[in-house]
């Protein structure tokens, strides 16, 4: 049997994380590709930028049909994928935008394999757990990122 403490909260803290919730909007609103708060104040080409969407088939209540996501969602809608792999590539692709570089159409098949290089006959164990180990990078830096924003 385990005992549970309670985290003691004085008046003061407790009115600053009121507010917090209230007026924080990247808090509340996430991108209904990947799950992570969008940003509103970035530079016009960067991937975690929010927009807003016309999706067929989503229900946002009050909004029908309108989405919220991350430009780079936006472009790269994928629904075979999980919610570890779509953040690895938007974890990827704001790296890349940090960085000063651009994802081209000839470097696109290097982004979906995040930087791994296609298995040799024999090693594809090695592969794997070097895709796993990538593929969890890159989504623990998009949530580092996009949700240690305040």
């Amino acid at each position: 049997m385990g005992w549970h403490v309670r985290e003691v909260i004085d008046e003061d803290q407790r009115e600053r994380r009121i507010r917090h919730v209230t007026r924080c909007l990247s808090c509340t609103l996430t991108c209904v590709h990947c799950g992570l708060p969008t940003r509103f104040s970035l530079p016009p080409g960067h991937p975690g930028l929010g927009v807003v969407e016309h999706l067929p088939g989503v229900t946002t209540p009050g909004l029908p049909d309108l989405a919220l996501l991350h430009r780079f969602c936006r472009d790269n809608l994928t629904t075979e994928t999980g919610v570890a792999l779509r953040r690895a590539y938007l974890g990827l692709a704001t790296e890349l935008f940090e960085a000063g570089r651009r994802i081209r159409c000839h470097q696109r098949r290097s982004h979906q394999r995040l930087g791994v290089h296609p298995p040799r006959p024999g090693h594809l164990e090695v592969y794997r757990k070097r895709w796993r180990v990538a593929k969890m990078r890159y989504a623990c830096k998009a949530c580092r990122y996009y949700t240690g924003s305040h």
